[in-house]
């Protein structure tokens, strides 16, 4: 099977008051075309600073070293016009917060289709049929009616499926997905991840599923990364790691999950 991400050596680093803090210890993984793998690990752990770091998203003080080859290219050595070619295009990223990473004062349509027309060079016509497409696969209902909302008028669970939206309109190779079920209630949590599931299955997208919450990692993914302080403390197979943690601390993590959810 294709390896679609190989990173290595990855470090990422903060120039802060207090000295510069290391947020990412010499890390490296891969993953193949059309699995998903899930990187769990309490706050403050790396794991979204990881995928932060080779999509050029980190804040004005965070560097990163190593290599992240994307497809036999290497991300970190990009510039920010050639990462910005990649990034909505090739690469989706579906943030924690919809609320916050939806624009307020431009309605649902207009969103998905600006992704279209910037990255495709679609036609505003296309981009509408492109957005009703992605809407339908999110299952959203009453999609002619959702296109002229706007973020506010919608639950957290909507904009959670409107930022997935988002991500596949450009029909991404690799969705990187930070929290997604966060603040969402467990019923809408299970149609998320059933949405990611048959995104892997029917549409062979690559996805990376960062969760502080095992239950929710367990779900979806088929391979996982366990991060502690910057560091992976073990990964592997999903279901042999979290049947067989070797690591304390993956059984710390793996006490915290509610019986039920188990």
């Amino acid at each position: 099977m294709q390896t679609i991400l190989n990173v290595n050596d990855l470090s990422v680093n903060f120039d802060t008051s207090q000295g510069l803090i290391k947020a990412v210890d010499n890390i490296s993984f891969s993953i193949k075309k059309g699995e998903c793998l899930g990187i769990a690990g309490e706050s403050g752990s790396g794991k979204t600073q990881t995928f932060f770091s080779i999509t050029g998203i980190l804040s004005d003080n965070g560097t990163a070293t190593g290599i992240a080859d994307f497809n036999d290219v290497d991300l970190l050595k990009l510039t920010e016009k050639e990462l910005s070619k990649i990034r909505g295009k090739k690469i989706g990223f579906i943030f924690q917060d919809p609320m916050t990473s939806l624009t307020p004062h431009m309605n649902i349509g207009n969103q998905l289709i600006e992704v279209s027309m910037i990255h495709k060079k679609n036609t505003k016509n296309d981009a509408l049929k492109k957005a009703k497409e992605v809407l339908d696969i999110v299952k959203l209902p009453r999609i002619e009616n959702l296109l002229k909302k706007y973020p506010h008028e919608l639950s957290g669970g909507m904009r959670q499926r409107v930022m997935i939206g988002i991500s596949l309109m450009c029909d991404p190779l690799f969705i990187i997905a930070d929290e997604p079920t966060t603040a969402l209630d467990v019923t809408t949590q299970k149609e998320i991840l059933k949405i990611f599931n048959d995104l892997k299955k029917y549409k062979d997208i690559t996805i990376a599923l960062i969760s502080h919450d095992i239950g929710v990692i367990s779900e979806v993914s088929d391979t996982i990364l366990i991060m502690n302080e910057g560091r992976i403390i073990e990964k592997g197979n999903c279901k042999e790691v979290l049947t067989s943690p070797k690591h304390e601390y993956t059984k710390h993590l793996l006490s915290c999950v509610p019986e039920w959810m188990k």
